[in-house]
């Protein structure tokens, strides 16, 4: 692996852990925050207008459930970029193909599964809800469909990892009874 390669890697793991931090910390005020219905607040252009807005009745009435799926997801997702950067240091230290790199792996099929039951349960309890507008429940199974095809990726290459190990030993073995016979 490329210096460039993983440093561009790097650079696009810190700033997607620092957008979840984000998030995180938005989830947060929206869990622990109550719209006031009615309240006059004023526009950028100068104008009065009220938070009667219907966001705010999903977020005062969704708000806290939101929150606590998912933040636990977002905290899964930050496991994994930590994985990828273990990983990519493996990569660039030419030991990618070397059992070192399983925990890694089997960290991040595990915390991709984690978040794909964890926005399973989102998506479910807010289609559960029929007064919410489709695109606010389709978000969620797109999500759950994301991380479900991620895992499902990652652990097709932890499957093509053991049999590359697997085949790296056969080799090691026969090269040695080979060099035995000689």
């Amino acid at each position: 692996m490329t210096h460039l390669l993983a440093r561009s890697l790097r650079a696009a793991l810190v700033v997607a852990f620092a957008l979840t931090l984000g998030v995180q910390l938005m989830m947060l005020f929206i869990a622990n925050t109550q719209p006031v219905q009615g309240d006059i607040a004023v526009s950028r252009d100068g104008t009065a207008v009220t938070n009667d807005s219907f966001v705010d009745e999903v977020i005062q009435d969704r708000g806290g459930e939101v929150a606590l799926c998912a933040i636990p997801a977002l905290i899964l997702l930050q496991a994994v970029m930590v994985c990828i950067w273990r990983l990519t240091t493996l990569a660039q230290n030419g030991k990618a193909f070397t059992p070192a790199s399983l925990p890694y792996l089997t960290t991040t099929i595990r915390a991709l599964a984690g978040m794909t039951l964890l926005l399973a349960i989102l998506a479910v309890r807010l289609s559960s809800d029929h007064t919410l507008p489709l695109g606010f429940t389709l978000y969620p199974y797109g999500a759950v469909l994301a991380s479900a095809t991620g895992a499902l990726v990652m652990l097709l290459l932890r499957a093509l990892l053991d049999q590359a190990i697997n085949r790296d030993d056969e080799a090691t073995r026969m090269r040695s009874e080979l060099d035995q016979v000689i």
